[in-house]
């Protein structure tokens, strides 16, 4: 049996709306030298058509905001004159199994059920993930109609537990234009540069580029092989800015405690970067494996950062017992939002080639970093700013940042959201001559894109002869190369400053 004063603990705003503002992430946020709030929070139908219910799914690391973005939609949800006995937030950390979850859901429903109305509910369950069959408890609640008109919200840093219970509520999600599954990632480089510069944030939002319809715009304009007016624009007011943050964004990346840190003090310490390996550590051992090889197999992707490998090749850099072994830790990782594993194009089917080689890439700066002081007694900040310091490594760090982007820009074009696989739309070329390109971005009939990234004063075309034999093989209209400084129009293909195409994404 639930027990009732810990339910009202959860959810003071029964008693009283206004307590949510005295929420330690809402003033931890408000104490924060930046101000962010998630744009995903803004993507999610809590309240769709009609009175069915809808069930999602958010996954994603521990500790990049997932609980502050529940607290603000609580927040929001007050203001506009929600019942606060229709808000239901429940942590599910130290729950032990799914009658665990189906008593405190059923102890709720019956302490408000002469309160809170025939209004939408909302429940809002936080790391449910820490329950292994968390999904046959909903399932069960679903089916004997104590869901009924409510928008359920689910969260989970084990991203394998969220993924896998999902599947097994197929007919129970309810109806949504959203897809119901959702990754939850650190902010995106064009919201960084909204806090880090206030100049370049004012002048994107007075123009296309602050709307979503906008920024898919001006991409397959690019695309196309014409450089529009509002990149040039960027490009020539604020170049040198958006390089500055680019820089600044390799160094910290998108979390927010850990940009937080860095504008107060201009360093962040060693106990955050030991507290997100900490955190990272926890989920791996939760799906029974061991810290020590997840460090020296995460050592391995560095070493071979921006550089085609394969599975065999991770196994002998990190002393795994075999390529299986090495490939399970990196599709876990995978899974887990840590890293993007790109597959190589097959031009001919348009597919990717899953048992050739590949590129891993971090999902976020951060976490290149954390890797790479975790076997250090230095101090990691000097580490990474080392580390970045290195023009060949700072230069593979933005081909891992636009990977990332590369990621986020495909799920926006997508037309089939709700099945989307990145792996099917960003993917890198390689011929028998070992010509390479670095990206492919493919979306059907639509696009076919190849992009190099060349993070160098000049780019010269000698260096572009992956780029050409592409277009030569596929037949491709032209290719889009991210350089440090250049914006021109070539012969093939554009040359575009990276910082300001990342600020499309």
């Amino acid at each position: 049996m639930a027990d009732n004063s810990e339910l009202r603990r959860s959810n003071p705003w029964w008693v009283t709306p206004e307590s949510i503002e005295d929420d330690t992430k809402l003033v931890a946020k408000r104490n924060s030298v930046i101000d962010y709030d998630p744009s995903l929070r803004k993507e999610i139908q809590f309240d769709p058509p009609g009175s069915d219910s809808v069930l999602y799914t958010m996954r994603g690391p521990r500790q990049i905001g997932k609980t502050t973005l529940m607290k603000l939609q609580i927040s929001d949800f007050l203001k506009r004159g929600v019942n606060p006995w229709n808000i239901f937030y429940y942590s599910f950390d130290l729950a032990d199994s799914k009658q665990g979850i189906v008593d405190v859901i059923d102890a709720y429903l019956k302490m408000s059920n002469r309160i809170k109305g025939n209004e939408r509910t909302y429940f809002l369950l936080d790391e449910i993930s820490a329950v292994d069959d968390w999904g046959a408890a909903i399932k069960w609640l679903w089916d004997c109609g104590h869901l009924e008109n409510s928008t359920i919200f689910v969260t989970g840093s084990q991203a394998p537990k969220i993924t896998s219970q999902s599947k097994r509520l197929s007919g129970r999600r309810g109806h949504s234009t959203d897809p119901h599954d959702r990754a939850f990632s650190p902010m995106k480089f064009a919201e960084f540069v909204g806090i880090c510069d206030k100049k370049i944030g004012d002048f994107v939002r007075k123009g296309r580029l602050c709307e979503p319809s906008g920024r898919r715009e001006i991409f397959y304009q690019l695309a196309s092989g014409k450089i529009p007016g509002d990149l040039e624009g960027l490009s020539g007011r604020y170049l040198d800015g958006l390089n500055d943050c680019l820089y600044e964004y390799a160094l910290t990346g998108g979390i927010p405690r850990i940009i937080d840190e860095k504008f107060r003090l201009n360093h962040v310490g060693a106990g955050l970067y030991a507290e997100y390996v900490d955190g990272i550590e926890s989920d791996w051992e939760g799906q029974g494996r061991t810290p020590l090889l997840l460090q020296q197999f995460c050592r391995a992707i560095i070493a071979s950062y921006g550089s085609g490998t394969n599975w065999n090749s991770l196994r002998s850099l990190s002393q795994l017992g075999s390529w299986a072994t090495a490939q399970e830790y990196g599709l876990m990782l995978e899974e887990m939002l840590l890293v993007a594993v790109i597959r190589q194009y097959g031009e001919k089917r348009k597919i990717p080639l899953i048992s050739k080689g590949k590129k891993i890439y971090f999902r976020d700066p951060f976490y290149l970093h954390i890797f790479n002081s975790s076997s250090s007694s230095a101090d990691p900040f000097l580490l990474a700013e080392e580390y970045i310091s290195d023009d060949a490594r700072y230069g593979s760090m933005v081909e891992g940042i636009v990977a990332d982007h590369l990621i986020r820009l495909a799920f926006a074009l997508s037309k089939n959201r709700h099945a989307f696989d990145y792996g099917s739309h960003v993917m890198f070329w390689k011929n028998g001559n070992n010509r390479e390109v670095d990206f492919v971005m493919y979306q059907g009939n639509d696009l076919e894109l190849p992009i190099e990234v060349k993070i160098r004063n000049s780019v010269y075309a000698r260096e572009l002869t992956g780029l050409t034999s592409f277009l030569d093989v596929t037949g491709a209209r032209g290719g889009l190369v991210l350089s440090k400084n250049e914006m021109d129009v070539k012969r093939d293909y554009l040359l575009v400053p990276a910082s300001v195409f990342l600020m499309l994404v």
